[in-house]
């Protein structure tokens, strides 16, 4: 169903319907169970549970509606592109992830990838429709990055810093632990879009800010899509469109801490789980329990953490054009 823009509901609707599709996307995330090596439903970190992932999409809900109202001024002509300040909500976004637990860091990738498509939201409703066209969305979310400053890269270089993000390692340009980045990023004039291109080749997430979300898109989404038409069940659909995204790019969290040897077997295992049907069928089913019994019972803990980011970035362009938890 369509909401349209009238003089007793406003574009404010709409900007607030953007942000319960929003912390939607980011609850059946982390709810989603079995998810092999991640946070879920009946599987805590010894150091961050699953009450503390459902707190912080709470927490990222008025950014995501500060966001999107301001793409949709955007479209009007009200504000300029350098007066979304992306970069600042960012960090003020991961800064508030914590308001209400102890533990840090229960998404950053999260907030990194919803971002920019919330201001692409935003410029979606301009024609006074809740639903977004999901070609527009990836193409306003690319104008989006396009249009990103270097105040942005660095008030997001800061953000990332606050976080404390495991596996981070270090870097020979741009490293966000150095302290003299923020000078080399103004001194080169490098912009968000800019600085996302230079860590693509190492970390998922970077790469879908700078390609134009092509896993988000391209790959999840459809995967999503095709186990709802089948198995009419939101949860296994999540979980296939995990598999199908860990099964094509190597997770590079993994990569980072342990090698991308270590990495590219896990994707291995998870295509061996889609050919048996995956979360769809018994055999695949019992293959994902024992999936994430594996990593978690290994020496250091094996978290596919930008696997899952992904999928909230998939579950809120799904929400945005209209899906639903059930597919009939």
């Amino acid at each position: 169903m369509k909401i349209m823009i009238t003089q007793s509901n406003g574009f404010r609707r709409l900007t607030n319907h953007i942000r319960m599709c929003g912390e939607l996307a980011c609850l059946l995330e982390v709810s989603a169970t079995p998810k092999p090596g991640n946070v879920h439903r009946f599987r805590d970190f010894k150091d961050v549970r699953y009450e503390d992932f459902l707190a912080s999409s709470v927490s990222f809900g008025s950014f995501i509606e500060e966001l999107a109202m301001k793409g949709f001024l955007i479209t009007q002509e009200k504000i300029s592109w350098e007066q979304i300040n992306l970069g600042l909500t960012i960090q003020k976004a991961i800064s508030s992830s914590s308001f209400f637990h102890k533990n840090s860091n229960t998404n950053l990738g999260i907030i990194l990838l919803l971002s920019p498509m919330c201001v692409a939201a935003g410029m979606c409703i301009d024609k006074g429709e809740s639903l977004c066209d999901l070609k527009a969305l990836q193409t306003n979310v690319i104008k989006v990055m396009d249009h990103t400053t270097i105040d942005d890269s660095i008030n997001v270089s800061r953000g990332i810093v606050s976080a404390k993000p495991g596996g981070l390692g270090t870097v020979e340009q741009y490293d966000v632990n150095d302290l003299s980045v923020y000078k080399d990023l103004r001194k080169n004039k490098i912009n968000l879009l800019t600085l996302m291109e230079d860590c693509s080749s190492r970390d998922n997430i970077c790469f879908e800010l700078a390609k134009g979300y092509p896993i988000t898109f391209g790959l999840a989404l459809p995967s999503l899509q095709r186990s709802l038409l089948i198995g009419k069940d939101i949860n296994l659909a999540i979980i296939d469109s995990y598999l199908a995204i860990l099964s094509e790019y190597p997770d590079t969290l993994i990569s980072r801490k342990f090698g991308i040897t270590r990495a590219q077997k896990f994707s291995i295992r998870a295509k061996s789980i889609i050919e048996l049907g995956g979360a769809l069928t018994v055999d695949g089913r019992r293959e994902l329990e024992e999936f994430d019994i594996e990593l978690r019972e290994e020496e250091e803990k094996i978290n596919p953490g930008t696997s899952a980011d992904l999928i909230a970035s998939m579950l809120f362009a799904y929400l945005l054009s209209g899906g639903k938890l059930t597919h009939y």
